[in-house]
């Protein structure tokens, strides 16, 4: 009897302890994430955090206002915001559903962020890829504007590219520390002769 009683208490024990940390019920979560890209319309703003993956396209009026670029409806503007520490080089814009309008991608504006641009159909898909030129750094925006017609029949999807930085290739890096340890040795073997020279 004794014996059980010592295992209730300890019992009740653990249970009060348990209940007094709340182990049953959480206040609040702390997490770390990934980011992700995320896109409004109203305005049509897209933050790109992770270049990897796609984001919804879509043209708005009012938006290009924001920026107060003057257009003439049908027109319409989207923003992109580079939320990451890379360039954006390139931009691909893929629309389907244009039903075989013609268009053109010029990039000889001078404030234009890209320097060519290739556009092309086929398949349904119109394909709007713009490269070169300086690109767009971290922390910056590009507006991207359409005119000519209803924005509301752009509905599509962008994709942005960076410059892979190059590694340093694996044979390089153990030349360089074998030249550099071969340097030590030497400095250190020149220091000893120089010493025992002095003395």
């Amino acid at each position: 009897m004794k014996h059980l009683l010592r295992v209730l208490f300890i019992l009740a024990l653990s249970c009060g302890f348990a209940s007094h940390a709340r182990a049953n019920g959480v206040d609040f979560h702390v997490q770390v994430l990934d980011p992700t890209n995320f896109c409004s319309t109203n305005p049509a703003l897209c933050v790109i955090a992770d270049p990897t993956t796609s984001f919804p396209v879509t043209f708005t009026t009012p938006t290009c206002a924001l920026e107060q670029i003057s257009v003439t409806p049908p027109a319409g503007c989207l923003i992109v915001f580079n939320d990451t520490f890379d360039t954006f080089t390139t931009l691909d814009l893929k629309f389907g559903g244009l039903d075989g309008l013609t268009f053109d991608c010029p990039t000889s504006a001078p404030n234009s962020v890209f320097a060519s641009s290739t556009c092309t159909s086929s398949g349904g898909i119109d394909d709007l890829f713009f490269s070169g030129g300086e690109g767009l750094p971290g922390g910056q925006i590009m507006v991207i504007v359409e005119n000519g017609v209803d924005p509301a029949l752009f509905n599509g999807t962008g994709m942005v590219g960076t410059a892979s930085t190059p590694e340093p290739d694996s044979a390089l890096l153990l030349s360089t520390g074998v030249i550099m340890m071969t340097a030590g040795f030497f400095m250190n073997k020149q220091r000893r002769q120089f010493a025992v020279i002095k003395k």
